[in-house]
């Protein structure tokens, strides 16, 4: 859920507004590809119920997504093929805002546009050093500590969340 409270908290009301009247409902059984590697991007998906499994080529598990968590942002954000496959780990509901939508809004809306860049670049960051984590834990941690990695949210990001995470439960009770 850490991605979508990155985002949520970059994103105004009326953006979020936007997005729940311009996605679409799918719904996946379990071990369904959401996302397969190799293949063209077509939106950012929001997980609303379930459970996701992100792994690389090679299955190294990245990371295990959840209800509110964001993926398909890198696919995106550089146009190319998706780098990972995201696997449904029991049945989900996500939502998606197509590509064609989002980029059409983005140069409509230089507002919007700069927002949702920024809550994009955060999630980046954020998943940049997740995976970093998650392929030094054999070896040694470049970083000072591995708590910086793991789901928790920084006590000086709390209130900036509490407004992300009443988004995005309006975001979650409009769309289920």
């Amino acid at each position: 859920m850490r991605s979508s409270l990155i985002m949520f908290d970059e994103l105004n009301d009326d953006d979020v507004s936007i997005l729940i009247h311009s996605c679409e409902k799918l719904h996946f059984k379990a071990q369904d590809v959401v996302i397969d590697y190799g293949q063209k991007g077509n939106g950012i998906f929001i997980i609303l119920q379930g459970q996701c499994r992100v792994e690389t080529v090679g299955g190294l598990a990245l990371d295990t997504l959840q209800s509110g968590d964001i993926v398909g942002e890198v696919s995106f954000v550089d146009q190319r093929n998706t780098v990972a496959r995201v696997i449904a780990l029991d049945d989900i509901t996500a939502a998606v805002v197509y590509e064609g939508f989002l980029r059409e809004w983005i140069h409509k809306d230089p507002g919007f546009a700069a927002r949702f860049y920024l809550g994009v670049a955060r999630t980046l960051a954020y998943r940049l050093r997740l995976n970093i984590q998650v392929a030094l834990r054999k070896g040694t941690n470049v970083f000072a500590s591995e708590k910086e990695f793991s789901n928790q949210i920084d006590m000086d990001d709390l209130d900036a969340m509490t407004i992300a995470g009443t988004r995005l439960a309006y975001l979650l009770k409009r769309l289920l």
